[in-house]
């Protein structure tokens, strides 16, 4: 099954970029910038990667975020994780950041948005990977820190795929931000959310509701809630499932009690995504393997995920004519 899951050409829907961060570049970058870490050496940084909880997996995120300090960082940050793509045969990424991290900091948004936006292009041109970013807005910092946000990403709005919600979900429903993705929406782009991971089924269903959103990012508590689960077979709403995070922030208990199987079974949208692998230990592949490994997610399933991933993704219609493509000459 791994050679299997290696060849299978694959797309990653859900991706925070500063979760691909491996420690051997957060300690470069750091050196480059003239960071200090609270750490002393490369072996005490993979050591913080081992988190114990939800609060030092934060602090080693913000952590990464604080080495980044220029768009050129960003780019460099872009291409290695491309160049994993690679690596793994992911041949399309979508990946999330935010602004508002950087700008607190006194740095213009053009240094996240231009320094990712190079990545894609050096990664396409060298790679053959294509893809883009979704800007997010920290939903628990409140609407009007994203309204803030919103009016410095307009000028943006040809370089990136989307916007998004995402950070802490509870008690932050995607109602509170309802009149502002109706202008994102009506400036012509596409609207994510994070719902339903810690959330419960309410969350996932004002995405839908009140932002009218084009995909769900987690989506897993749905099933808690039988008429979400009739809406979502009917509707085909896309769920960007990310297995390994939910595990390793124990939103799940262990893989084998991922409620995956049991999405499947009631036929779903489901993608697999690797949320931040660096962190979680767990890319794309990894992901494949250990749902298939600890869920009895087969080989068929797999293919038609990624059917559903291309599918739902931001590509153009020829870009995913490329991609189904590629999956049925794999196939």
């Amino acid at each position: 099954m791994t050679s299997f899951i290696e060849k299978l050409p694959k797309v990653e829907l859900h991706m925070h970029i500063e979760g691909s961060l491996e420690p051997e570049l957060m300690m470069t970058l750091a050196e480059k910038n003239g960071v200090a870490l609270p750490y002393k050496n490369l072996d005490e940084i993979k050591a913080a990667y081992q988190f114990k909880d939800l609060t030092d997996f934060v602090n080693l995120y913000l952590q990464g975020t604080e080495v980044i300090r220029s768009a050129e960082d960003f780019h460099t940050l872009t291409v290695a994780y491309l160049k994993k793509c690679q690596q793994q045969n992911v041949q399309h990424a979508e990946v999330f950041c935010d602004i508002r991290t950087y700008t607190d900091r006194g740095f213009a948004p053009d240094m996240v948005i231009e320094g990712i936006a190079s990545g894609f292009k050096t990664g396409y041109e060298e790679l053959g990977i294509t893809g883009g970013m979704i800007p997010c807005f920290i939903r628990h910092l409140g609407l009007d820190a994203a309204k803030e946000d919103w009016a410095l990403l307009k000028r943006f709005k040809n370089d990136i795929l989307g916007i998004g919600l995402a950070a802490v979900e509870v008690p932050f429903p995607p109602s509170m931000f309802s009149d502002l993705f109706k202008e994102v929406r009506d400036e012509g782009l596409k609207i994510l959310a994070h719902a339903g991971e810690e959330g419960d089924a309410s969350y996932i269903w004002s995405a839908i509701k009140d932002l009218k959103v084009d995909r769900i990012d987690h989506g897993i508590s749905c099933l808690d809630d039988p008429d979400l689960v009739e809406y979502l077979q009917k509707h085909q709403t896309p769920l960007t499932v990310c297995p390994c995070s939910n595990t390793s922030l124990h939103v799940v208990k262990e893989m084998k009690d991922h409620p995956i199987r049991q999405m499947l079974d009631l036929g779903l949208n489901v993608t697999i995504n690797s949320d931040d692998p660096a962190h979680f230990g767990a890319y794309l592949q990894e992901n494949m393997q250990a749902v298939h490994d600890e869920c009895g997610v087969s080989e068929s399933e797999l293919v038609q995920m990624t059917a559903d991933a291309i599918a739902a993704s931001f590509a153009d219609d020829a870009r995913k004519t490329e991609l189904n493509n590629k999956l049925s000459s794999f196939v």
